[in-house]
């Protein structure tokens, strides 16, 4: 009669292996909230400088501003925003304009989707005069951002007083205008009517014009039309020119309620950055 033989393997004790994983899935779920709690205190701060960066830049205190961006980079060196205002910082301090374009092109090499960063780069090589350097990042910016403003009535007045591509500028002044009635843009409008042979469309943006209280230029926009005469580019250019903005911005001024592209939406974890 054949006896059984033991089984040379141990029973495994469940219980033990149960205690064990359970303990193991505590250390992991406190390892977790200890973490998640570090890093919503890390942005925290970073958001609360960041702030007062901003908060620097518009009282016009750049060194300071760019003092807590530099300390911003170094907790978070990849956040793309803190170089983008570094670079408005720098350049409204009058500092050194290939340092502020070597800062907006590291904000974009970190953060591909930065329509202000492209914007401001297209504001800085439109005030240099290179114009297909500009029109670039004007793009680019759009591709981001479609209703990025400021680059839409860049790229329009670029179209209109240097490409001579005046249905291309109307497609770019047509999306500004619903949002912004400054007079400049139905100027604009009323000369790439004229420039394209669409006259009747021209002498609406004149009467526009002298709705608005803006004689003067209705009445450019009129003589144009009245001596059958192309739009004067070199004339509209210089009234436009960035040359006579703040240095480093395009065709469009900053306002109050339209910044350059110095506060920027933060994401939620600083690992994004």
């Amino acid at each position: 009669m054949c006896r059984k033989l033991p089984n040379p393997l141990p029973r495994k004790n469940t219980n033990s292996v149960k205690s064990r994983n359970k303990g193991v899935l505590i250390i992991c779920v406190i390892i977790f909230i200890f973490c998640s709690s570090v890093v919503h205190a890390q942005m925290q701060v970073l958001k609360d400088t960041y702030e007062r960066a901003v908060n620097a830049y518009d009282r016009q205190q750049y060194d300071q501003a760019i003092e807590l961006y530099q300390q911003i980079i170094k907790v978070a060196p990849g956040f793309a925003p803190a170089y983008n205002g570094m670079a408005l910082a720098n350049q409204a301090a009058s500092g050194d304009e290939n340092k502020t374009i070597e800062y907006l092109k590291t904000a974009v090499s970190y953060d591909p989707k930065m329509s202000q960063a492209y914007d401001n780069l297209g504001r800085i090589f439109y005030g240099r005069q290179d114009v297909d350097h500009a029109q670039e990042y004007f793009e680019k910016a759009l591709k981001n951002d479609p209703d990025m403003e400021s680059s839409q009535l860049s790229l329009a007045w670029i179209n209109l007083l240097i490409r001579s591509k005046p249905l291309t500028a109307l497609k770019y002044f047509k999306k500004v205008v619903v949002k912004d009635h400054d007079p400049k843009i139905y100027y604009g409008m009323g000369s790439a009517y004229f420039a394209s042979n669409q006259r009747a469309e021209a002498m609406e943006m004149i009467t526009k014009l002298h709705d608005m209280g803006e004689d003067e230029l209705a009445s450019r926009l009129e003589k144009s039309l009245r001596e059958n005469k192309k739009v004067n580019t070199d004339t509209d250019a210089a009234a436009f020119n960035p040359s006579s903005q703040p240095v480093g911005l395009g065709p469009l001024s900053p306002t109050p309620d339209k910044p350059t592209g110095t506060q920027v939406r933060l994401r939620g974890k600083l690992s994004d950055y």
